[in-house]
């Protein structure tokens, strides 16, 4: 079945701490009950999609966050793209990498936009993928690092009096300062830093200079990196959590994800963050584009996909994968 013109659902993360009763009771006003569902699961969002496809939908809203997003496209994904909804984005969740491309970061504006403006622009967006599962951006080192350090935290105060600082920009920030940057200190001072070994699998790849420059040209095969690691990032979109545009180029080419690698002691990542964070290319970073590409570790290191924590590798490999999802953004 193709989608059907107008129809919409909204999907919400019954775990995401901005999916209160009051969102969902709010949602509920402007969507019918049969078009509002609630997951809690990955048995329930399997179960979802295949309602989706099914019903016709030609614009699915979800609520709650990346990983909330993340996980209704890779459900979606299952299905031809031809039969799958534009993917709309309510900005409820702590990450909101792709919502701050397409989303006001109003939920029920959002959905009254798209209730009553006839005008919608639908974007394609490119993914990356890695261990079968589609994301936006996925890495290894420093970046994985301060989501274990920061789910630690969140575990250990997030509960008590600190729990409204600890769940915003400020625990973030606590985690990195209290955690993160005494461990990472302590380890460049024994001489315990990552090697990693950055290999081009597939395509043509490029090396960026800090306006966006091509310096350089690869084939499959040729070594793009070999040396000591703080961060290995690879991504299809610009942001990462809170507005933190560490991968600039990420649009630049739909066949080709940004790899940003970087090696900074701690004090020299804290001076420059203004920088990073506005998406420069200080000291100590370089960047690629790639279809495709293998890291190799000589120590296992931290790993996440779309911004949660995945355990340790040694070895990963990122693919871009074009247009892989249609996202709605509202005019």
């Amino acid at each position: 079945m193709s989608p059907e013109a107008g129809r919409f659902a909204v999907v919400l993360n019954r775990n995401a701490k901005k999916v209160t009763k009051e969102v969902a009771e709010m949602s509920g006003e402007l969507v019918p009950p049969e078009d509002l569902f609630l997951s809690a699961s990955a048995e329930e969002s399997q179960e979802i999609a295949r309602t989706i496809i099914e019903r016709g939908y030609e614009t699915v809203f979800a609520g709650g966050g990346d990983g909330t997003v993340m996980h209704l496209i890779n459900q979606l994904a299952r299905y031809p793209l031809d039969r799958q909804p534009a993917v709309g984005i309510l900005m409820l969740g702590t990450g909101n990498a792709m919502a701050r491309m397409v989303s006001s970061g109003n939920l029920k504006g959002d959905l009254k936009t798209y209730i009553r403006s006839a005008t919608r622009e639908v974007v394609p967006i490119s993914l990356v993928e890695t261990e079968g599962i589609r994301c936006p951006f996925s890495g290894i080192g420093l970046d994985a690092e301060i989501l274990n350090d920061y789910r630690t935290t969140k575990e250990k105060l997030g509960s008590g009096k600190m729990k409204p600082v600890i769940q915003t920009l400020a625990g973030y920030f606590f985690a990195i300062f209290t955690r993160t940057v005494p461990t990472r200190t302590m380890k460049a001072l024994r001489g315990q830093i990552p090697m990693v070994r950055a290999v081009v699998k597939r395509g043509e790849a490029v090396k960026l200079g800090p306006d966006g420059q091509v310096l350089r040209t690869y084939g499959p095969g040729d070594l793009l990196y070999e040396g000591p690691m703080t961060i290995a990032l690879a991504g299809t979109v610009p942001f990462y959590g809170y507005g933190f545009r560490i991968l600039p180029f990420a649009t630049r080419d739909a066949g080709r994800m940004q790899l940003r690698i970087g090696h900074m002691m701690a004090a020299s990542i804290l001076a420059q963050l203004p920088q990073i964070w506005k998406g420069e290319q200080p000291g100590g970073i370089q960047d690629w584009l790639v279809e495709e590409v293998e890291l190799t570790t000589d120590v296992q290191v931290p790993f996440q996909i779309g911004g949660d924590a995945h355990g340790y590798r040694h070895q990963v490999t990122f693919n871009t994968i074009p247009n892989a999802v249609r996202l709605l953004r509202l005019l």
